[in-house]
C-alpha cells in the first residue's frame, strides 16, 4: 500500500509540471500496465479481481491527489525562486526516464521511424505555439454553468493525458491558457472556499471521464499496435526532454553550475524510483 501511495504521489507531482508526463512516471515506476489493467478490470463482467482492482486504483488516486495538492504551491514557489535550475531538474527526470521506457516497454519492439517522428513533431509543435509565460496567480471567476463546464474540460484534458506516457497534461493546459487557473485552484484547496471547492469538484468529474476514455484508447492501442504506440510515445518523451531545456535562463556561471546539479538530481530521482519499482 505504501509503495502504491508513493507511486501515486510521484504521478501527481509529474502531472503538475508542464512538460513532464504522469504516464511516463507510471512507466518508470512499473505501474503503467497494472493501472491500465485495473481500470479495464473495473468494467469487465464476472471479474473476480474487481475489488482488488478498485482498491489499487484508490491508493494510486489518493497518492496522486496528495502529490497535486502538496506540490502545487511548492512548484509555483520554486519556479519563482530558481526557475532555470528547476526546469533542468525536470529535463533530467524526463531524459533519464527514456532508458527505463525502452528497457521495460520496448525490449521486444522494433524501432519504427514514422510513429517516432509523429510523436516528436507533436511535442515540438506544442512548444512552438504554446505561450511563453511565467507562473502567475489568477483571480477565480464567479460560479456559472459555462465556468463549470470549462473547468470540467480542463479536468478531462489533465486526466486523459495522464495515461499517455510522454504527453504532459500541464503542457496541454498551458497551450490553451488554462494552466494557471487549474494549478491555482488546486493550490487553494485548503482554503475550503466555495468558489474553489465547487470548481474542483467539476475538475474531478472531468479527470475521471478523461481517465476512463484515455485508458480505453491506450489499452486498445497497446494491445493491438504495441510497437507503433511505444515508438510514438518514445518520440513524445525524447522531444519533451529537448524542448524543456531553458537555454535563455543560463545567464551566469552560478546558474549554469546549479542547473547541471539540478539535472543530475532529477536524473538520480528517476533512477531511485526505477530501483524502487
Amino acid at each position: 500500500m505504501i509503495k502504491n501511495l508513493i507511486g501515486g504521489i510521484a504521478v501527481g507531482l509529474a502531472n503538475i509540471i508542464p512538460g513532464v508526463s504522469g504516464g511516463t512516471m507510471m512507466v518508470v515506476l512499473g505501474l503503467f500496465n497494472k493501472v491500465m489493467d485495473s481500470i479495464d478490470g473495473l468494467f469487465k463482467k464476472n471479474n473476480p479481481n474487481r475489488s482488488k482492482n478498485f482498491w489499487f486504483l484508490v491508493q494510486i488516486a489518493v497518492g496522486a491527489l496528495i502529490g497535486l495538492v502538496v506540490f502545487a504551491n511548492v512548484i509555483k514557489w520554486l519556479l519563482d525562486v530558481i526557475p532555470t535550475q528547476l526546469m533542468f531538474a525536470f529535463v533530467g527526470m524526463v531524459a533519464f526516464s527514456i532508458p527505463s521506457i525502452v528497457k521495460k516497454e520496448m525490449k521486444h519492439d522494433k524501432f519504427k521511424l514514422l510513429p517516432f517522428a509523429i510523436g516528436c513533431a507533436i511535442i515540438i509543435g506544442l512548444e512552438i505555439i504554446s505561450p511563453k509565460e511565467s507562473m502567475k496567480t489568477v483571480a477565480f471567476p464567479g460560479i456559472s454553468l459555462g465556468y463549470l463546464i470549462r473547468v470540467m474540460v480542463d479536468g478531462m484534458i489533465a486526466g486523459g493525458a495522464m495515461f499517455v506516457p510522454g504527453v504532459s497534461g500541464s503542457m496541454l493546459l498551458l497551450l490553451i491558457g488554462e494552466y494557471y487557473l487549474f494549478t491555482s485552484l488546486i493550490a487553494a484547496v485548503t482554503t475550503f472556499k466555495i468558489n474553489v471547492i465547487i470548481p474542483l469538484f467539476f475538475i474531478g468529474i472531468g479527470v475521471i471521464l478523461g481517465v476512463i476514455i484515455s485508458s480505453k484508447i491506450c489499452n486498445y492501442m497497446l494491445k493491438n499496435h504495441h510497437a507503433s504506440m511505444m515508438n510514438f510515445i518514445l518520440g513524445l518523451v525524447v522531444s519533451s526532454a529537448v524542448v524543456l531545456i531553458p537555454f535563455t535562463g543560463l545567464t551566469s556561471l552560478g546558474v549554469i553550475v546549479g542547473s547541471v546539479i539540478a539535472f543530475a538530481v532529477g536524473g538520480l530521482l528517476v533512477i531511485l524510483m526505477d530501483k524502487l519499482a
